[in-house]
């Protein structure tokens, strides 16, 4: 059961008919969760694509729509192709997890959650409302019951402070609930996205105690608490000398053993270091230098990473031995989105031009956006809604 932003719940069954399929379309009064499926392309994976390339893919969001990624093994024939999610979503932000991708619309009025495989979606309501300041994660506990966090600032005007609220939504019970007593060190700021790795969520945590360094910070879905301060392979201060921390994940070798990279650097310092986890937990993890890009070609394109917009973003290719770095490149006049090749030893590869990037409007402010990347692994979890008695909220829908 769902309800509208006035706050009057809503049922509607969506049946298989096309008269009813129709009735949708032209009603512009249908909840959105019913629209879902019959706007959403199926795009599930076949066997033939999943050979072709590889067991991991990549989501895009550029100019509010959701793109997939195809590429060949050195990313010089690179292609991207508009994945009809939701129409008349914006789609800022997208989280993955286990085959399950969040999809956060523009400024955190909607979240969809989403299994391209299975071609299957469920739009999820706030348990009061959502916020500008939202963040999310998703993730799975040792049941392997997946879980989606979300916490935002909640400012307290008789006592002039801010406080973190946080809450768990549990996708077998469609449920959300309040977290008391989190544990947490340092600020998650708006900007950076957690990501996922074996079911858990890191993220990039400022220490002002620690005159702004910033350190890796592990929320456990198990025990639905943060974990200690990790040490960064590198000091970092991050927004206050131009460089950047963020994250990103891949798997190893093609395999299950899934790892965390972080780019560390910036236009304004003239370098990048992308560095990959040899293992990674809750409370310990050990890094490698994947590689160092130093000034060179790369700088006369005159780009930067646009961190207070998004944090950054990117992908490690371990097996191919390069790294992708997508932000927005051009003119005054004429923005476009890119996404810029390095192979190891400093060696700038390519660039491909993905598209124009188009003027959005988030939080009030107009401007481009860069592209935000989301590394994609195929499952079988499911993300229908569990029917209940004198309700129905359709998520699946074969076209």
């Amino acid at each position: 059961m769902m309800s509208d932003h006035g706050g009057k719940i809503r049922k509607k069954v969506w049946g298989k008919t096309k008269r009813d399929r129709e009735d949708l379309e032209e009603n512009p009064n249908i909840p959105m969760a019913a629209r879902v499926g019959r706007m959403m392309k199926k795009v599930s994976i076949t066997s033939e694509e999943e050979e072709a390339v590889g067991p991991q893919q990549q989501f895009l969001t550029m100019n509010g729509k959701v793109y997939s990624l195809r590429y060949q093994d050195d990313f010089v024939d690179a292609s991207v192709k508009e994945v009809d999610l939701l129409n008349e979503l914006e789609v800022s932000k997208l989280y993955h997890c286990d085959g399950l991708v969040l999809c956060v619309a523009k400024d955190n009025s909607e979240l969809v959650l989403w299994n391209p495989y299975l071609c299957q979606t469920r739009w999820i309501g706030p348990r009061e409302s959502f916020h500008l300041s939202d963040r999310h994660a998703v993730g799975y506990d040792e049941r392997r019951n997946h879980k989606i966090l979300r916490f935002w600032d909640n400012f307290i005007r008789n006592m002039k402070r801010i406080e973190v609220v946080y809450e768990i939504y549990e996708i077998r019970s469609n449920s959300w609930r309040v977290l008391e007593e989190v544990n947490h060190e340092g600020l998650i700021d708006t900007h950076q996205r957690g990501v996922s790795v074996k079911g858990n969520t890191y993220f990039v945590a400022n220490h002002y105690g620690l005159a702004h360094k910033v350190s890796l910070i592990c929320f456990d879905f198990t025990k639905e608490r943060f974990g200690p301060r990790l040490p960064l392979p590198f000091d970092s201060f991050d927004g206050f000398n131009g460089d950047l921390v963020t994250l990103s994940s891949f798997f190893r070798g093609g395999g299950d053993d899934e790892q965390l990279a972080v780019l560390f650097g910036g236009y304004e310092s003239g370098f990048f270091e992308f560095w990959v986890t040899l293992t990674v937990h809750p409370n310990r993890a050990s890094w490698s230098k994947f590689l160092r890009m130093e000034p060179g070609p790369f700088s006369g394109y005159g780009f930067k990473l646009y961190s207070s917009f998004s944090g950054g973003s990117f992908f490690v290719d371990e097996e191919n031995k390069f790294a992708v770095l997508f932000e927005l490149y051009g003119s005054k006049t004429k923005t476009v989105h890119a996404a810029f090749v390095f192979g190891q030893d400093g060696f700038f590869k390519s660039s491909v031009n993905l598209g124009q990037a188009l003027i959005l409007e988030h939080h009030h402010h107009k401007a481009a956006r860069p592209p935000l990347v989301c590394s994609y692994r195929p499952s079988f979890v499911q993300v229908k809604h569990p029917l209940k008695e004198n309700e129905s909220l359709v998520s699946e829908t074969h076209v």
